[in-house]
């Protein structure tokens, strides 16, 4: 083992040193905004490298005016005459002087708000990669997050107007959950606004990024029950806010001194001494679990994961997939 470790040490030096005598590159142009612009060695042109794996995934040098080029965003930049997306000028009747980037990833200038249509179509010649974002205004334009915006007027999702909200009230409250003054709301990729029923929307407070609780139930969005994809949104009753305990695997809840799987108590398990393994596995004092499901025989006070084998086990077997694969 200790000849197997030297011998990759000296690989992963070896691989460094190559890579650092034949790095094209003298340095970021500005490293706070974009991991992926360079100088050359000799500081005299631009070169564009996706997060600078030129290796893998190749560079291209940039025919800009030295002068004047500024990192705008992670694939954004300009300079005096044009604005880029990646190594490529961005043919789309922009205002140069006024474009600018927001979060890094939302381009605008004093006309537009844009949206990038396709990455990878942009870099087609025959193809247009951006559009317009319709009825945007870029002076009081912000992103709010991933799935949200707004400008003076409008609330956006995804890039479309969200109608259904009310403009003035609309707050984000986690990245599940978002308000407004007639109800609060569960929102997931490409799937409609849910509105949560029996909550108290003047009690709402942000617990994890994917649960919310009123001042009586825990509310989450079970993702799947059985493998299943759902829409459902658990409502959990709790009494002391304290009490709740969140874990890696977010199917477990603990309320006090009851545990819950995907949203129903789980009988089987003490509360008390309950532990996550990983990967799936849990216990307690008296049984393991996989998947909320008890695996018969499993002795829960040997079981564990060796992270230099990747293998689960307790004293007599080793498992995979909550399945016993061979004894030890």
């Amino acid at each position: 083992m200790t000849i197997a470790i030297i011998f990759f040490i000296l690989i992963s030096l070896l691989v460094y040193g190559v890579y650092r005598f034949f790095n094209p590159f003298g340095g970021l142009v500005n490293e706070e905004v974009s991991n992926s612009y360079f100088y050359t060695k000799d500081k005299e042109k631009i070169v564009y490298s996706p997060m600078g794996n030129w290796f893998e995934l190749g560079k291209t040098e940039m025919e800009v005016d030295m002068s004047s080029f500024q990192v705008l965003g992670i694939d954004y930049a300009k300079d005096k005459e044009n604005a880029y997306f990646k190594s490529r000028v961005i043919d789309f009747g922009i205002d140069v002087p006024s474009f600018r980037v927001l979060e890094g990833y939302v381009p605008l200038d004093k006309n537009h708000v844009y949206v990038l249509v396709d990455a990878y179509a942009y870099l087609d010649d025959t193809k247009t990669g951006f559009k317009i974002l319709e009825d945007a205004d870029p002076d009081t334009y912000e992103q709010l997050n991933y799935d949200f915006a707004r400008d003076k007027n409008v609330i956006f999702r995804n890039n479309e107007k969200l109608t259904e909200i009310d403009h003035e009230s609309f707050e984000i409250i986690n990245g599940e959950f978002c308000k407004d003054q007639d109800g609060v709301y569960h929102y997931r990729y490409q799937k409609p606004l849910q509105k949560i029923d029996n909550i108290n929307d003047h009690e709402v407070v942000s617990l994890t990024s994917y649960c919310i609780r009123d001042n009586q139930n825990l509310f989450f969005h079970l993702g799947s029950i059985q493998y299943e994809d759902t829409d459902e949104i658990a409502s959990i009753p709790f009494e002391d806010p304290k009490q709740i305990t969140f874990f890696e695997e977010k199917k477990w809840l603990k309320v006090g001194n009851k545990m819950y799987y995907e949203g129903e108590i789980h009988s089987e398990v003490d509360a008390s001494s309950f532990e996550e393994v990983g990967y799936g596995y849990a216990k307690d004092a008296k049984h393991v679990f996989f998947l909320g499901e008890i695996i018969d025989g499993a002795d829960p006070g040997t079981f564990k994961y060796d992270d230099i084998d990747y293998i689960f086990y307790d004293k007599n077997y080793v498992y995979e997939g909550g399945e016993k694969t061979r004894k030890r």
